[in-house]
């Protein structure tokens, strides 16, 4: 089984929005970090989907990690990762925040968890990073002739919290396979298992919460070599000062004819790009493209997100926004921006 870990300080660069001014640069109190989305696009081809991980960090700091098959690791072919990472950090005493993570071993039909949390008076649950991993121990069903470390062709995911009335966070993944055109593989993904760790918050403020719900869905492109393919976008309403969350998301690939087929991956994410700090973010983003070489598939993509806006009170709270974006290879990438921001 294969997993690659990297930890460096290459690739990298962060865009931060926003300087303290005035009385807010003042404020004091704990720190949160709030997850607003993020995108991974391959460099140069599609691949198999192996290992996707990402998690907001301290200020200029952030975890990314992706990996194909072995035309991404250098096995047959390699290739690099382009990603966003958009994070806020909160500080001040109004915004009350306790953090947990989730793990499930999730099967083809999908899995639902609950857990429980210590804040009583929690007003919303949020994702806050995430990662799919195929590379783990599989069922007496699981073919031998084929390595889960290889990962699959994807027809989506889909992850999402909420809070439940006594008190709980439910935890719901959904990750689907799809056959194409490796006939080991295909076996193999009609009963893996995957292993995906979902991380969350759950928050509490003295306003109300608003929330909106994205929801597009088109056909993609197929004339390839590398047909012109492109996400869905949507405006958004909000107003005044406060962060953004995500509450769940779900990007999905469809076969046009109503097959069960999968596909290779180029790019993916959902993403509320902060504007300048505790500004709402003016439009939401989604996408899961196969773009590539080869396409070997005709596809539609139906993404759609339960995004939150969480009222804060400038004189009360300073939030710091900003955007990690880079290349990095195949594997886990962790870097401290510092200087770099």
């Amino acid at each position: 089984m294969l997993r690659i870990v990297w930890i460096a300080t290459l690739f990298l660069g962060c865009t931060k929005v926003g300087t303290d001014t005035g009385d807010s640069a003042l404020i004091n109190g704990p720190t949160h970090t709030i997850w607003s989305g993020w995108n991974h696009s391959w460099e140069m081809l599609s691949h198999r989907v192996s290992l996707i991980d990402v998690k907001p960090g301290p200020p200029g700091e952030a975890t990314s990690g992706i990996l194909g098959g072995d035309w991404s690791t250098g096995d047959t072919w390699s290739d690099e990762v382009n990603h966003r990472i958009h994070q806020q950090h909160v500080t001040g005493h109004e915004l009350t925040a306790e953090s947990g993570s989730v793990t499930l071993t999730v099967p083809p039909e999908g899995a639902t968890a609950t857990t429980r949390i210590e804040m009583n008076d929690a007003q919303i649950a949020i994702l806050n990073g995430f990662s799919i991993n195929t590379d783990i121990a599989q069922s007496d069903a699981y073919p031998t002739d084929y390595d889960p470390a290889l990962g699959y062709t994807s027809r989506g995911f889909a992850l999402g919290v909420t809070l439940t009335d006594d008190g709980q966070v439910e935890v719901t993944a959904d990750v689907r396979w799809g056959p194409q055109d490796r006939d080991a593989m295909n076996r193999a993904l009609a009963v893996a298992d995957t292993e995906v760790t979902v991380h969350f918050m759950v928050l509490s403020t003295p306003a109300a919460v608003q929330t909106a719900r994205f929801t597009a869905t088109q056909e993609l492109e197929h004339e390839p070599p590398y047909s012109e393919q492109a996400g869905a976008e949507q405006a958004l309403n909000w107003t005044g000062f406060g962060v953004a969350g995500v509450a769940s998301f779900a990007l999905m690939l469809n076969e046009t004819d109503g097959g069960d087929g999968g596909d290779y991956l180029r790019s993916f994410g959902v993403e509320m790009n902060p504007g300048s700090a505790g500004a709402p973010p003016e439009t939401v983003a989604a996408e899961i493209l196969t773009t590539s070489a080869i396409e070997l598939a005709t596809m539609t993509m139906a993404v759609n997100a339960d995004l939150v806006w969480i009222p804060l009170d400038p004189q009360e709270s300073r939030v710091d926004n900003e955007t990690i974006t880079g290349i990095h290879p195949v594997g886990t990438f962790t870097v401290p921006i510092g200087s770099e921001t």
